[in-house]
């Protein structure tokens, strides 16, 4: 069975990482994803950045599945290329800084001069609009604009970045919404759409019910470490041989981790007998489990969730989750073989869909398929494609 997008193809353009998380995403959803590169290479390229061989893991992982297409657009010849691969395509995603889709001509009131069902989704740090528009964006400088950062760490510590590039993946899965929705409009309504999403806007809305009790009562959510401001006992505990989680948000598993525990009473105890009561008494519940959760390793505590129905997880760190079996069972683990590193490994799509596995190839080499998109997508002579590369207008790889 094929991908949910086979038969799409979609143009990737641009040095920000979230565009090409974006397009990682829809190409294991099955989608030809062409990423038009300078002759340079794509930034994510630059082997001095999380190494592995001679290659950046932000390559390996995020460009896995693309073709690699040399195309300099700066030139008028480069240009034409691009239109005309435009009217044979339907989705062209960026992620330059703002106005430069524009000075180029291949903005999407260009672009769908040459194809008036084009769906065309910018990506930038803070959006096409408003006095942040042209500043330089990145993953930190995001997290720190959005409140994030400043919600996130100890309550007796600095603000902590995220431990992921947060607002670069969220921008690219908004940007694959985009991209979506376009589609099936398309379908509807028969036109293309232009989608202008902002990592900026993407954090702010993922700030979700703390930013909504903030512009309704005005609180202001501090740092808690691991607790919650909201839910008691919601935070990690020290076990003998590292830390545990605990989650609980409904009052059964609050009464049962009271029975694993040995102490029934904490479940008619004012001070935490309801979740209200606990938030209102949080250094006495906290004081309490973490008295308890001490006496076992994370061994024994996972046993227990078996017994008790336990919202609780150790805290692996990543070489653990690798080895987890529930992250096995859920083939977690792709691979694809490297024509210069052999077999890598890599964190696989988490969308199952019935009858379909994602393809999961290789990251392309530089200009890997330039050729292949010319001959046979666009037709073009051998000759023809030797005077572009003479020109310097394309690169056709090694």
């Amino acid at each position: 069975m094929k991908g949910m997008l086979a038969g799409v193809t979609i143009l990737e353009l641009g040095q920000v990482i979230a565009g090409t998380y974006g397009g990682m995403v829809l190409a294991d959803l099955g989608a030809e994803v062409i990423k038009i590169e300078p002759p340079w290479g794509d930034a994510a390229r630059n082997p001095r950045i999380a190494p592995v061989g001679e290659e950046s893991s932000i390559h390996l992982q995020m460009n896995r599945g693309k073709k690699s297409m040399v195309l300099d657009l700066k030139s008028r010849a480069g240009r034409e290329v691009f239109h005309a691969l435009v009217a044979r395509s339907d989705v062209v995603i960026d992620n330059f800084r703002p106005g430069v889709m524009a000075r180029l001509g291949i903005d999407h009131e260009s672009l769908e001069r040459h194809n008036p069902r084009i769906i065309t989704v910018s990506i930038t740090g803070f959006g096409s609009t408003g006095p942040a528009r042209d500043r330089p964006a990145f993953d930190l400088v995001v997290q720190a604009y959005s409140g994030l950062l400043d919600m996130t760490g100890p309550a007796d510590g600095p603000p902590a970045r995220v431990g992921v590039p947060i607002a670069d993946i969220s921008g690219g899965i908004f940007a694959c919404l985009a991209v979506l929705g376009a589609l099936v409009g398309r379908e509807l309504h028969g036109e293309g759409r232009h989608a202008d999403v902002s990592m900026l806007d993407s954090l702010v809305s993922m700030l979700s019910y703390d930013a909504f009790q903030h512009l309704n009562t005005g609180s202001v959510i501090g740092r808690l470490g691991t607790a919650h401001a909201h839910m008691v006992p919601w935070q990690a505990f020290e076990v003998k041989d590292g830390y545990m989680v605990v989650a609980v948000r409904d009052e059964k598993f609050w009464g049962n981790l009271c029975d694993a525990i040995g102490r029934p009473d904490l479940k008619e105890d004012p001070r935490s007998r309801d979740n209200r009561a606990r938030v209102e008494h949080r250094d006495y519940v906290v004081g309490v489990l973490a008295e308890a959760f001490a006496q076992r390793t994370k061994a024994q505590w996972l046993e227990m969730t078996g017994r008790y129905d336990l919202p609780v997880a150790p805290v692996n760190d990543i070489g653990e989750v690798f080895t987890d079996p529930q992250v096995r069972a859920r083939e977690m683990v792709g691979s694809y073989r490297h024509p210069g590193l052999g077999d890598v490994s890599y964190p696989a799509s988490p969308v199952k869909l019935s009858g379909w596995t994602s393809p999961g190839g290789p990251a392309p080499m530089l200009g890997e398929h330039t050729r292949e998109v010319l001959e046979d997508r666009l037709g073009y002579s051998q000759e023809a494609i030797g005077a572009l590369a003479d020109g310097g207008v394309i690169g056709v790889g090694t």
